[in-house]
């Protein structure tokens, strides 16, 4: 099966650069993943190669942690009070939108919370199963949730944000200006294969710690201790669109036909969960913005149901602040693994009991 991881990249590179050339929201990813997802309807084959995750989850993490400067560690000690907000919206926010599904579907309740778990694809669903619930159908609402936030939230939040349509539309003179762009300098160059070298063995450190989010954490945490400390971390917009297309890859090899019989068959459910959760979504977003201390756009993204490598990347596109999102997001995404499942089994007892 390797020839098809080959085909696999090959076809998310050019979805990429197709997303790229049609200037969608999240383009690289996006464009990877639509292609991706059609490649695995299409032939059949639901090829995944087990590293590309790992490898997107470390090149995102060093991008994030190049971000990472002295002022914006210590404004990661305010981000507390309002990790504990984030958590306890998605929380009710879970609750809620899983209950309205468990009375509007013939999902059964367990099924339908970890069906509305803000958490990674790939845990809720395995979890999922653990429990008891249908995971082949956990799996289908986890696809949609990640595919619309990833969609949707890069689209409305920018014009919910105030940012002027006027900076998109300068970008092409200065793309002009870029297009003679220069190569890479002989000490990028050295800066870039150290920056590489620390966010792959760091983040490897996390993939055998077997921490959830291990290897995206230690990643940034490696990357932006040198950093911070040795002024070694440098990765270019071309090296983190790639991460970007590794990640749309790996959500798009998801999509199959079994997929989307089940998505078209329950297509009232989908609405139901898209018409809820983001505007909740939002609105929690809004809420931390008021509360808390960040900016509005962070906050939205921080908010933003999908993967805590995407959401960052994404977020650092639209003027966001990238580590507190990627801090936040991570912080999320290991709250929902670790405390969600148990209250979901304590609520799941009481129904049946």
């Amino acid at each position: 099966m390797s020839e098809w991881y080959l085909v696999v990249l090959v076809v998310a590179v050019v979805g990429g650069l197709i997303g790229i050339k049609l200037k969608l929201p999240a383009s690289a990813m996006l464009g990877s993943m639509i292609a991706v997802g059609i490649f695995t309807v299409a032939t059949g084959l639901q090829v995944t190669p087990p590293w590309i995750k790992v490898a997107a989850q470390m090149v995102s993490g060093g991008y994030i942690g190049t971000t990472m400067t002295r002022d914006s560690l210590s404004q990661m000690k305010k981000m507390a009070p309002v990790a504990v907000m984030l958590l306890a919206g998605m929380l009710v926010i879970n609750l809620v939108v899983g209950g309205i599904l468990y009375l509007t579907s013939p999902l059964d309740l367990c099924t339908s919370l970890f069906a509305t778990a803000p958490g990674g694809l790939t845990d809720m669903t395995i979890i999922s199963d653990d429990l008891g619930a249908n995971s082949a159908v956990v799996s289908v609402f986890q696809v949609v949730r990640m595919s619309s936030a990833i969609m949707i939230f890069p689209l409305i939040i920018p014009p919910l944000c105030g940012v002027k349509r006027e900076k998109a539309e300068k970008k092409p003179e200065a793309a002009k200006t870029k297009k003679v762009k220069k190569p890479m300098t002989r000490e990028q160059k050295i800066n870039l294969a150290k920056t590489i070298c620390v966010a792959f063995v760091s983040g490897l450190l996390g993939y055998l710690s077997g921490i959830p989010a291990g290897t995206m954490t230690f990643s940034v945490l490696g990357v932006s201790f040198t950093k911070i400390k040795y002024n070694i971390g440098y990765i270019p917009m071309n090296v983190k669109r790639g991460a970007q297309m590794l990640s749309g890859s790996f959500i798009g090899a998801k999509i199959t036909m079994d997929t989307v019989r089940l998505i078209i068959s329950m297509w009232p459910n989908v609405l139901i969960l898209l018409v809820t959760f983001i505007p909740a979504c939002l609105l929690l977003g809004w809420l931390l913005y008021r509360t808390g201390k960040i900016d509005l756009t962070t906050a939205l993204f921080c908010s933003a149901p999908a993967g805590a490598s995407d959401m960052a990347l994404i977020a650092s596109e639209v003027g966001a602040d990238g580590p507190n999102v990627a801090v936040l997001q991570i912080i999320r995404m290991l709250g929902v693994i670790a405390l969600f499942p148990p209250i979901f089994k304590f609520i799941i007892g009481v129904f049946a009991a």
